[in-house]
């Protein structure tokens, strides 16, 4: 097996303050509220942090590109929401059985190029996406943010392909050049090994995707096109 990776160091952020506790918060009812390190989110109080941690994952994968590319100093998560919030980057709907309620549909993919845009990052959506073409990004030095199943994060089965949002930054290959595993950062992974590095087989990863991503690439490093040739 062949491992190839972007030429630079790509950092890791969990989408919630204190990692080793992720399966607790979402498998076994422990309150985010009671995260003992909610204020290193830099959120103001227990509750704007546990109504975001479960909702960031775009930003944080904005957050992982921009201090990958440029170095820029981390800044909190919370800043990121912020930055995301400002320009209406994160997509709700009316409901329509339940007048005056809405539905939360997640962050819009347009917001999050503009924030790695407004940083000084190449950034542009893709759609229909292969194995081979995370391949061609990653030759290329490209990180991709993709869209995939939040159970990609789990040990089980995967049902859907959309909803979560990941950083890819490496795949492994056979001599050939053949996809064989994904490696990426999932900000909601719920132990360690589908956390930071998470290596996830190519059948499972192309079970769990969508094939939409947006490619981020630091100006220098990209050409003409950030799609592969």
């Amino acid at each position: 097996m062949i491992e190839r990776t972007v030429s630079y160091p790509v950092p890791y952020t969990c989408q919630y303050a204190s990692p080793e506790l992720v399966r607790a918060f979402i498998h076994e009812g422990r309150p985010l509220e009671d995260d003992p390190r909610w204020a290193e989110y830099g959120a103001a109080d227990p509750a704007e942090y546990a109504h975001w941690a479960r909702r960031s994952c775009g930003v944080v994968c904005v957050k992982m590109a921009v201090e990958a590319l440029t170095g820029e100093i981390p800044h909190s998560v919370i800043g990121w929401v912020q930055a995301g919030l400002a320009i209406d980057g994160y997509l709700t709907q009316l409901r329509a059985d339940r007048p005056g309620e809405r539905i939360e549909l997640g962050w819009k993919h347009d917001a999050l190029v503009q924030l790695a845009a407004e940083r000084d990052i190449e950034a542009g959506r893709a759609e229909g996406l292969t194995l081979a073409d995370v391949a061609a990004h990653i030759r290329a030095d490209h990180l991709l943010i993709a869209s995939v199943t939040s159970e990609l994060g789990e040990d089980g089965p995967l049902s859907r392909n959309s909803g979560h949002l990941v950083m890819i930054y490496g795949v492994e290959l056979t001599e050939v050049g053949e996809v064989t595993g994904v490696i990426l950062h999932n900000p909601s992974g719920r132990t360690p090994p589908l956390q930071a590095g998470a290596r996830i087989p190519a059948n499972r990863f192309r079970q769990g995707f969508s094939g939409r991503a947006i490619i981020l690439a630091a100006a220098q490093k990209t050409g003409t096109t950030l799609l592969p040739e």
